[in-house]
């Protein structure tokens, strides 16, 4: 296996955050906040392992949910970086596979009832966002049945101490940013395979870490902590899913990073599809019968849309320009 990535410790959380810091102080560090500003890398950044390893980082993963004679593989791809293909014949409408999130948290569109539970995506009962919040103070919206769950004490814990600068209101650049700081408790395969991932770099994407740490007294500074972040952020947006579903009649709109789904190139004329099950879980099935050998593609825009919709979407939204088959149709607009 490659190097291990290097990778900062979460910070230590101990009883020195009750203490109460001088005014100045918290001015002084507020003002050092609001200048944040983070180093653009000027190309992809660089990816950790080969497509082998990718391979084996996949099969840990994926765990108990991975097919015991997969209908596919992983391997490089003539269409862009590595892809998925087809091991044998698979018929229209067999599902290929079924996967669980890597890393996951609230779009936090303000379009969106911030209301819902963080870890079961729960509609919380009540009418105002303090209803909604952890009485802890983290200012992360959490249900009663996950606020004593290991999982929330270790994100409460992290943004205490970083301490949110509102905690009567839930503020959509702080939850955003939830599902990024996850990054932190990935364990070693999982953080191995998250460096793995395509990243591509973009100067908007820095503006998400600034966003957030305009929302707290003490957000980190520490560049290989701020790299780390960023990173993360990145491969969000090159690889994630925004993922619709509904726990309990309620919609929820997740951003979700799925690895394996990832890998799926796209073509708009593609010959897979996906859906999700719960806001953590995506399946994939095949929409026509693919040969052995195939690439499995998926469409990353509305299949309807026109040629110069679709190439407009995936310019500025995917910073490559398609070139399939109906693209290139001088007859199909």
């Amino acid at each position: 296996m490659s190097q291990n990535p290097v990778v900062p410790e979460l910070p230590a959380v101990d009883k020195t955050q009750q203490e109460q810091v001088p005014e100045q102080e918290q001015e002084q560090e507020a003002e050092q906040v609001s200048k944040l500003q983070l180093q653009q890398p000027l190309k992809q950044m660089t990816i950790s392992a080969s497509t082998q390893e990718l391979a084996e980082l996949l099969d840990i993963h994926l765990g108990a949910l991975r097919p015991k004679e997969p209908a596919w593989r992983v391997a490089d791809s003539p269409i862009s970086g590595r892809g998925i293909f087809a091991s044998r014949n698979i018929e229209a409408g067999e599902e290929l596979f079924r996967e669980h999130t890597l890393l996951v948290g609230p779009t936090a569109h303000r379009s969106t009832n911030l209301r819902t539970c963080t870890l079961c995506y729960r509609l919380i009962p009540g009418t105002t966002d303090k209803e909604a919040l952890c009485p802890a103070g983290c200012g992360l919206p959490v249900c009663l049945a996950c606020r004593d769950s290991p999982r929330h004490e270790l994100e409460c814990k992290l943004f205490r101490k970083w301490r949110p600068l509102d905690r009567d209101r839930i503020e959509p650049r702080a939850l955003r940013i939830l599902s990024v700081v996850r990054c932190f408790f990935l364990d070693e395969a999982q953080r191995k395979l998250l460096y793995a991932m395509q990243a591509n770099a973009d100067r908007y994407y820095m503006k998400e870490v600034e966003r957030a740490a305009a929302c707290f007294e003490h957000f980190p500074r520490e560049q290989d902590m701020l790299d780390f972040f960023y990173r993360t952020i990145c491969a969000f947006n090159t690889n994630a899913f925004e993922s619709r579903s509904s726990v309990d009649g309620h919609e929820v709109l997740v951003r979700a990073l799925y690895p394996l789904a990832g890998l799926l190139n796209h073509q708009c004329t593609p010959n897979a599809a996906h859906h999700f099950e719960d806001g953590e879980t995506i399946v994939v099935c095949a929409t026509e019968r693919i040969p052995e050998g195939a690439e499995i593609t998926m469409s990353y825009a509305k299949l309807l849309w026109s040629t110069l919709a679709r190439k407009m979407f995936l310019g500025m939204t995917k910073h490559f320009m398609c070139k399939c088959v109906r693209c290139q149709d001088p007859t199909v607009s």
